[in-house]
């Protein structure tokens, strides 16, 4: 299992991190993401293969004013 903002889901052996963003409905493009509490740059994750047991966190940024 790997848990993506407390939800789990299950583990996809050599998916990338790219992959789950899009199977958990986020915009890869517009979004931080943090792998066991380490930031991940986003042109290394079609590269970053994640492990089972994973944590994930995603941070979406809105704007406002």
């Amino acid at each position: 299992m790997i848990k993506v903002n407390a939800k789990e889901l299950s583990f996809v052996e050599n998916e990338s991190l790219y992959d789950l963003l899009e199977r958990a409905n986020f915009n890869p493009d517009f979004v931080a993401v943090e792998v066991d509490e380490k930031l991940v740059k986003r042109e290394n994750y079609k590269d970053f293969f994640l492990q089972d047991g994973a944590k994930v966190e995603v941070f979406s940024f809105v704007g406002g004013g």
